[in-house]
C-alpha cells in the first residue's frame, strides 16, 4: 500500500500535468509544495537566464572595464538607433534627449552587470540633471540624489554576478527559508483575497495555480538574496505588517463592507 503522502503527491502532479505545465514547472511546483525534489533542475532554471542576460550585456567579458565598454558599445550599436529612428518615438525619450536617455540606461545596465561600477563625478552630475528632467515631465517630487543612492545601494544584492553567486552557493537551509517566506506571503495574500469574496470568485483554480507558479519562479531567489545580504529583518517586518493589516480587515464590521465590493 502506498502512503497517503505519496497518493497526495501523485494527485497534485496529475493536476499540474493536466494544466499543461512544462517539466521544469512540475519540479518547481512540487518543491514549492514542500515535496522532496531534486533541486539541481530548479536551480538551473534560475541560473541560466542570469547567465544569458549577463553574457548579452557584457559579451562574456570578465574585466570590469571591458564589460563596461561592451555595454556602452552594444547600446550605441543596437539600441540607440531604435530610439532615434523609431516611427513612434517615446515621448519621454524625446523630451529628455537621446544622449541623456542613453547615459541613464547605460548607468542602470552598468550597475546591473558590474558590481564594482561607480559613476565618475561628471557622469553623476549629468544623471542628476536627467532624473530631475524626468521628474519635471512626470510632475514628481522625488529627490534625484536619493534615487541614485538607492539604485547604487542595490548593488549589494541584485547585481547579476553577485545574485548568481548567492543562488549557486546558498545552503539547503537558506533555500528552505526562502521557500517558507514565499509560502507565508502566498498564505497572507490568500487570506486577503478571501476578504473580497466577489472578486475572489472570479479566480479559477487554474488561474490561482498559474499565479502561484509565475511568482514562485521569481520571488524565492529574490527573497533568498535579500536574506543572504543581511536584510532578512525587512522581509520579516513586511510579512508582519501585512498580517497586521489582515487582522484589522478581519473585523466583522469591516468584512461586511468588503463583502459588498
Amino acid at each position: 500500500m502506498w502512503e497517503q503522502e505519496v497518493i497526495e503527491q501523485a494527485k497534485y502532479l496529475y493536476d499540474l500535468i493536466e494544466q499543461g505545465n512544462a517539466r521544469h514547472q512540475l519540479f518547481l511546483a512540487l518543491w514549492l509544495g514542500g515535496y522532496d525534489m531534486p533541486f539541481e533542475p530548479i536551480l538551473r532554471g534560475w541560473i541560466q537566464p542570469i547567465d544569458t542576460l549577463l553574457h548579452n550585456l557584457t559579451g562574456g567579458e570578465q574585466d570590469p572595464e571591458d564589460a563596461l565598454w561592451q555595454i556602452s558599445s552594444s547600446l550605441a550599436q543596437y539600441v540607440e538607433p531604435k530610439w532615434k529612428f523609431s516611427p513612434r518615438p517615446d515621448e519621454v525619450i524625446r523630451d529628455v534627449g537621446i544622449d541623456a536617455w542613453r547615459e541613464l540606461m547605460e548607468f542602470f545596465l552598468d550597475v546591473l552587470a558590474v558590481p564594482t561600477y561607480e559613476p565618475d563625478e561628471m557622469s553623476y552630475e549629468s544623471l542628476l540633471r536627467t532624473l530631475q528632467r524626468i521628474n519635471s515631465i512626470a510632475q514628481a517630487n522625488a529627490d534625484p540624489a536619493e534615487t541614485l543612492s538607492w539604485v547604487l545601494s542595490l548593488r549589494e544584492i541584485f547585481t547579476l554576478p553577485r545574485y548568481q553567486d548567492v543562488l549557486m552557493n546558498a545552503t539547503v537551509e537558506e533555500w528552505t527559508q526562502a521557500r517558507d517566506d514565499y509560502l507565508t506571503l502566498c498564505q497572507l495574500l490568500h487570506q486577503l483575497a478571501a476578504l473580497f469574496p466577489r472578486r475572489n470568485a472570479l479566480l479559477t483554480s487554474e488561474m490561482r495555480q498559474a499565479l502561484f507558479l509565475h511568482w514562485g519562479s521569481m520571488l524565492p531567489p529574490l527573497l533568498l538574496a535579500v536574506r543572504y545580504a543581511g536584510y532578512g529583518d525587512r522581509i520579516d517586518e513586511a510579512l508582519a505588517s501585512l498580517n497586521e493589516v489582515l487582522n484589522v480587515l478581519s473585523d466583522p464590521d469591516v468584512c461586511k463592507l468588503l463583502a459588498k465590493m
